[in-house]
């Protein structure tokens, strides 16, 4: 029977929960993002709404906040769900995702990535919901890729999922089934077209700019992307 295996409600917390997720610092990130990433309470707070990660522009520097749980919590097959609110404006590019915790075939993107939900504020109505692996990904011809839009999207909280078994992983926006993919869609089965058979831990983000966030209107900050809560299943 499947049950919560991990819930974080932060609506209902007094302090971050600090033992369950590190704080990443630092301004070398992949993709050409912008953002210095720190461990500042303006940076990172809770609220009565949820978990606050704000992005601001201090000095000509892009500020913002990135966690995870590499090493404290990992889970393998099941259901994650977040209850999130995104930020506006250009430049703005914030993610709910999950990577392997014991890189079994090494570096990304030969162990995988679950894109939980992505969003780029060009684009206020759109989401991204992705998977990476060695044969499939956004540097070759043919990855897991899938967009939908939602109207008024980021006027509210909604509700992103992935359900993940052996062969399929299935993503819900609101408990409504938008796209599911599944081991044997594409010609390579093998750990390189589908390695989504090992532990994968949380990540949560707020990166400004880069490839995927593009050009960034400085007259938007501050910004914020809030994350009420969280559930996993098994």
């Amino acid at each position: 029977m499947i049950q919560v295996i991990k819930h974080y409600d932060f609506t209902k917390m007094r302090e971050f929960p600090r033992s369950d997720f590190n704080i990443r610092v630092g301004d070398k990130w992949s993709n050409g993002e912008l953002q210095h990433y720190v461990d500042s309470p303006e940076n990172l707070f809770l609220r009565e709404d949820g978990l606050v990660f704000k992005a601001i522009l201090e000095d000509g520097a892009y500020k913002s906040a990135r966690i995870d749980t590499r090493d404290l919590f990992s889970f393998k097959y099941g259901k994650i769900e977040f209850t999130a609110k995104l930020p506006t404006g250009k430049g703005t590019w914030p993610a709910l995702w999950l990577m392997s915790q014991e890189q079994r075939y090494g570096h990304w993107p030969r162990s995988g990535e679950i894109d939980v939900m992505e969003h780029v504020g060009r684009d206020n109505d759109k989401v991204f919901l992705c998977l990476h692996t060695e044969t499939y990904n956004h540097t070759q011809p043919e990855q897991y890729y899938y967009e939908t839009r939602i109207p008024g999207l980021t006027k509210g909280f909604h509700k992103y999922a992935v359900e993940w078994d052996e062969e399929n992983i299935t993503y819900y926006i609101d408990d409504v089934l938008i796209i599911r993919y599944s081991k044997f869609d594409k010609a390579d089965s093998s750990h390189k077209g589908w390695p989504f058979d090992q532990e994968f831990f949380i990540i949560m983000n707020l990166a400004i700019g880069g490839k995927f966030g593009g050009s960034v209107d400085d007259s938007i900050f501050p910004q914020e992307f809030v994350v009420s809560e969280i559930k996993v299943y098994q």
